[in-house]
């Protein structure tokens, strides 16, 4: 049996659903993706069964798709117009239709830079990564048409998937080696082209930063698989390029993409399933999530323990809305930790980081309006055409972002997050070209006061080195004090001492006592808690009843019982009174951190415990910048002046 014989016959036993529903879409969809998998369990005859195979398993075509994949993509081209007739109505060939493959078996399955370049040359392979840059789409002819000018014998010439054009050697027509050629572009043929920058994920890059370039064409352009800032799996031939020189550069031809979006499916394995059963049977989840964050920090207090729970609550999340009418409702809140040098900012915002599901991490010190959002430029990447560049909200999409030293940024780069935090889009505008790129992302800032420490003498707001605006896009806003008592001196240093020492034992094998060990590892480690993160992300809480009031009064309590001059500005319209105002955005941070307290617990409804874990949150954070209502359920009665709450 010939091997287009074999694809015909593979495509009739095993994939003719598939190629009823392409003919139905056709020609709106012109690609048939073939599931690897399905295509090995046929060849060992185990169609029915969920067996995952790998290459060690198979022979024969499923083999040869992974080894020589041009070749079986163009037999298997050629066997599907063949089978349409036979398992469908449609007689007439599928002309535009083309084959492309998914599910690849997990020996053909790397991250950007984690494969052999050796070794998977010319191979079919599935890369992981995100897509940091992507060009415009434009024309590339496929086949271009010559006409010899001297005798008018043509030529069609298949084109290379970029690069060059390639034209003909010589005419046949009058036997001219050095013949002349026209090209006919009305008579060639054309189809879009794009090209993409992937690279590895930010959560797991170490170091440099690897990418490589892939070659996209004709409907794989221009959608939303391929928008900068996007997680992909791009199943598509390496290609080693040549250079001049022994050594040879590499790209990827495209063959699909397949759009990574973390699910509860990542975390099914029975370590996280463990995890998740026990977390969530806690009589408080919240406590043990708590008491697993950052072990090697040492919390001086409540106030240390207040931080903590805000930043697992903010790992967990609202739930994002948008409603018929097009009101968006974010869930993704947004932290601020500012904080004299030394108290651990970096070391909390590092731990969130490295337990969120997805995220990615910068530091505020040169970083720029494009590094933060993104950019549309023109570099060696496009040839000198414009390409589209993400930036750390837009790589962080659907995770968390995390910007330390925040204070180091300049205001006028600091102003691009102004609008981004809020919308959770990035609109980027330059020579007439525009994007919007998608940014729904949990930002967890860290900084520094202006001067390095805290001067009781000032304004929160004079302490912050850059405009109001941008800080009243936080949910919360946490000051963290450098530790005065010598008690609490003591006990720091002691955990610093400890940590240190655990470090190094547990570097030399020697064994740790379980004392020890809690310096190093939490009761459970960062893969176990974002398994967690994941499970209660499935949840979607709403309030009911006597919570829905409670939060309401709760509201219209702090707004009245504030100062004067916080009372201005319910709307989100532009403030021109004091510094940092009281506004409806305070409700709105009410209703994100108890939908995350909610989903902590696995629950469907806000209930009143709830709101009483994020009271005094958010009464922490107005005392923090000097805001202090009356009857503060977080510090108890106070006055309503910035110096009575040690600012």
């Amino acid at each position: 049996m010939s091997r287009q014989q074999q694809c015909e016959q593979v495509l009739r036993e095993a994939f003719a659903d598939d190629i009823r529903a392409l003919v139905d879409e056709y020609p709106e969809t012109r690609r048939l993706t073939l599931d690897w998998q399905r295509l090995a369990r046929w060849e060992i005859d185990a169609l029915g069964s969920d067996v995952e195979c790998d290459l060690d398993d198979v022979r024969g075509l499923a083999s040869d798709v992974i080894a020589r994949p041009e070749s079986l993509r163009e037999t298997f081209a050629d066997a599907l117009n063949d089978v349409v007739p036979t398992v469908t109505e449609r007689e007439r060939p599928l002309g535009q239709a083309h084959v492309a493959f998914e599910n690849l078996p997990e020996s053909a399955t790397f991250t950007v830079g984690g494969y052999s370049p050796s070794e998977q040359a010319e191979r079919l392979f599935a890369l992981e990564g995100q897509i940091t840059k992507r060009t415009e789409v434009k024309p590339r002819v496929e086949e271009a048409v010559f006409e010899c000018q001297r005798c008018g014998t043509r030529a069609r010439i298949p084109q290379p998937p970029f690069g060059s054009i390639r034209e003909p050697q010589g005419c046949r027509g009058c036997d001219d080696p050095s013949a002349y050629f026209f090209h006919k572009r009305s008579e060639s043929e054309f189809e879009d082209y794009q090209k993409i920058r992937l690279q590895q994920p930010p959560e797991d890059a170490r170091g440099d930063t690897e990418n490589i370039d892939v070659h996209l064409a004709d409907d794989l352009t221009g959608t939303d698989r391929v928008e900068s800032g996007g997680r992909v799996t791009v199943i598509g031939r390496h290609r080693p390029l040549f250079t001049g020189e022994v050594v040879f550069d590499e790209c990827v031809i495209g063959n699909e993409v397949v759009p990574d979006e973390p699910t509860i499916a990542d975390y099914q394995d029975e370590r996280h399933q463990q995890a998740v059963e026990e977390i969530g049977a806690a009589d408080d989840p919240v406590s043990v999530l708590c008491g697993a964050f950052a072990p090697n920090f040492e919390a001086a207090g409540d106030r240390d323990q207040q931080v903590i729970e805000a930043l697992v609550l903010q790992l967990i999340g609202g739930w994002t809305r948008t409603t018929d009418d097009g009101a968006h409702h974010r869930g993704e809140p947004h932290v601020f930790l500012l904080g004299d040098p030394g108290v651990g900012k970096t070391v909390l915002a590092r731990a969130a980081y490295e337990i969120a599901p997805r995220g990615a991490f910068t530091d505020g010190t040169g970083s720029s309006a494009a590094g933060l959002t993104a950019a549309i430029e023109k570099d060696d990447f496009s040839d000198g055409q414009w390409s589209i560049s993400a930036g750390t909200l837009v790589r962080a999409h659907g995770g968390l972002a995390v910007v330390d030293e925040l204070d180091k940024g300049d205001n006028s780069d600091l102003d691009a997050l102004h609008t981004a935090l809020e919308s959770q889009e990035v609109h980027v505008n330059k020579a007439g070209k525009h994007a919007t790129l998608p940014a729904e992302t949990a930002l967890l800032a860290a900084g520094n006061p202006t001067g390095g420490h805290f001067d009781p003498t000032k304004e929160f707001a004079e302490q912050v080195g850059f405009q109001s605006p941008l800080l009243s896009r936080f949910d919360l806003i946490l000051r963290m004090q450098a530790r005065e008592q010598r008690e609490l001196i003591v006990r720091v240093a002691e955990q610093m001492i400890s940590a240190r020492k655990a470090a190094g034992k547990l570097a030399r094998g020697e064994e740790l006592t379980d004392e020890e060990r809690v310096f190093v590892e939490g009761e459970y480690d960062s893969d176990q808690l974002a398994a967690y993160i994941a499970h209660a992300q499935e949840y979607r809480p709403v309030p009911r009843g006597d919570v829905e009031d409670e939060m309401a009064q709760w509201f219209a309590d702090l707004k009245t019982s504030l100062p004067e001059r916080y009372q201005d500005a319910m709307g989100d319209s532009e403030y021109d009174g004091p510094p940092l105002p009281v506004t409806a955005r305070k409700l709105d941070a009410m209703q994100r951190f108890a939908e995350a307290a909610a989903r902590a617990r696995l629950d469907d409804t806000i209930r009143m415990c709830d709101v009483e874990r994020v009271k005094p949150l958010i009464e922490r954070s107005l005392a923090d910048i000097g805001i202090a209502p009356a009857n503060n359920s977080a510090f108890g009665a106070v006055e309503a002046t910035a110096s009575e709450v040690g600012l």
